[in-house]
């Protein structure tokens, strides 16, 4: 009697670790997936240059909201008006982006990774074919030597506005006709066209040396 029910309970043991065997593999297996799930892996093929010209986009359309509120409820001269009901206009809705934007600094749009990226396109620019024509584009230009514009400032009166060389702006992101990009010596600005302001700065524009 005593052996068979040593006999009887032996099957219940195997069966008994077998169910744990599974248990633990089970356990080990939503461990892996849940371990792998809190660590995705990067996709591949993401381009990070498309990722910074997206924020770049980004910074400008919200610049352009800010934009349009301050035109609200300004009248738009034309451009067959007086140069002094002109000029009022751009101090007016200057002052109104300023008001709106108050601790702008130089960086809001052309983050550092922007401008590193910003950096990137000109030199590619120059070291093409276009590179020829751009550098004589520009000494061809009026030389602008020992000046820095700041965030929130107007363009001044009397400094040349260079015209870009077309093979360049090709090479950069496009703007809303409200904006403009525009070289200082070695900075690359965005400038605000209607209000004459300078929205953001790209300091150090190397690949652009004229003097």
């Amino acid at each position: 009697m005593l052996v068979c029910g040593v006999s009887r309970m032996k099957p219940r043991v195997k069966r008994s670790s077998r169910e744990l065997t599974v248990a633990v593999l089970s356990l080990l297996w939503i461990a892996a997936c849940g371990l792998a799930q809190s660590n995705p892996k990067p996709s591949p093929g993401v381009n990070r240059d498309a990722l910074i010209g997206t924020d770049f986009e980004k910074r400008v359309a919200d610049y352009m909201k800010l934009h349009q509120q301050a035109l609200t409820g300004m009248k738009v001269p034309k451009t067959t008006d007086s140069p002094a009901l002109i000029t009022e206009f751009q101090h007016q809705l200057a002052t109104k982006i300023r008001a709106l934007r108050p601790n702008a600094r130089q960086g809001e749009i052309f983050t550092n990774e922007v401008a590193d990226w910003f950096r990137r396109l000109i030199q590619q620019a120059m070291s093409g074919p276009p590179g020829v024509k751009i550098r004589a584009s520009f000494q061809h230009a009026e030389p602008i030597h020992g000046i820095h514009l700041d965030v929130n400032q107007s363009y001044p009166d009397g400094l040349p506005l260079q015209s870009m060389p077309p093979s360049l702006l090709l090479n950069l992101p496009p703007l809303p006709k409200e904006l403009e990009y525009r070289f200082v010596g070695r900075e690359l600005v965005l400038r605000d066209i209607p209000a004459n302001l300078i929205v953001d700065v790209v300091a150090d524009v190397t690949a652009t040396k004229t003097q």
